[in-house]
């Protein structure tokens, strides 16, 4: 009986921070970046991959605000960031998707796969990580 009730709360865990991510994303799709940012825990540890002139590891909301949501909105029209699957596990949630816009001064258009790691503590994100096609973003930069 005890496995079983620890498979319910770690399946209902896991569905919550999957709500949780789905959420954030449907945020931003309507451009609230905002709701997005008073999401994620004060000390957020953010990981863009480095093939990207921004990557690096921020750590705090403002980081990830200055560093990442406001470069993407300075330097890409029509960003988009489209989850297809979202695949929660515990408080790990991962989204595959892809990223598309096209960017500024160079007129360049891109569709770039992703893979995103969620790290939960407590139902609040606290860590984010983003494995992505970096060669097909930074092709639009050039």
């Amino acid at each position: 009986m005890t496995a079983s009730v620890t498979m319910s709360l770690q399946d209902a865990r896991a569905s919550r921070n999957r709500e949780v991510v789905d959420q954030m994303y449907a945020d931003l799709s309507r451009g609230d970046g905002e709701a997005v940012l008073s999401t994620l825990s004060d000390k957020i540890e953010w990981v863009v991959a480095a093939g990207l002139p921004y990557g690096g590891t921020y750590r705090g909301r403002d980081a990830v605000l200055a560093s990442v949501f406001a470069r993407f909105d300075t330097e890409w029209e029509d960003f988009a960031v489209v989850p297809a699957e979202l695949i929660a596990v515990e408080d790990v949630v991962i989204a595959l998707g892809h990223y598309q816009g096209r960017r500024r001064g160079t007129g360049k258009a891109m569709k770039a796969r992703f893979a995103h790691a969620w790290r939960f503590e407590h139902g609040v994100p606290v860590a984010f990580e983003t494995i992505a096609d970096t060669r097909t973003m930074v092709a639009a930069m050039s």
